[in-house]
C-alpha cells in the first residue's frame, strides 16, 4: 500500500479515527510517522495517532505515492490492507 492509498481510503472517516496496527491478532497503536529512503514508515508507539494528525504531518507534503510500512523495533512490516470501525472509530492496517 502507497500513503495515497491510505489517504484516499480513509478521507470521508471522522477526524477522531485512530490508527492501529495488527499483526498475528495483536493491536499496536500507530503513533509516530517519518519518511526515510524514499517510503513513509508507521512507528508503533503507546498512544494512536488520530486522522487529523496524520493529515497535519502529510497534508501538504508532495510525493505521496511512496511505499506505506509499519516498523515496529526493526521489523519494517508492509501494508495490504486495512479494516475500517467506524462504531469504535479505528482503522486497522493490516
Amino acid at each position: 500500500m502507497r500513503l495515497t492509498d491510505l489517504l484516499q481510503l480513509i478521507d470521508d472517516l471522522n477526524i477522531n479515527t485512530a490508527l492501529y496496527f495488527k499483526n498475528e491478532e495483536r493491536l499496536y497503536p500507530l503513533s509516530k510517522l517519518t519518511i526515510e529512503n524514499g517510503r513513509c514508515l508507521l512507528h508503533v508507539g503507546p498512544r494512536a495517532m488520530t486522522k487529523a494528525k496524520l493529515i497535519k504531518i502529510v497534508g501538504h507534503m508532495h510525493g505521496r505515492g511512496i511505499p506505506l510500512l509499519i516498523k515496529i523495533q526493526e521489523r519494517e512490516i508492509h501494508i495490504f490492507g486495512l479494516q475500517i470501525k467506524e462504531d469504535n472509530g479505528t482503522v486497522i492496517l493490516m
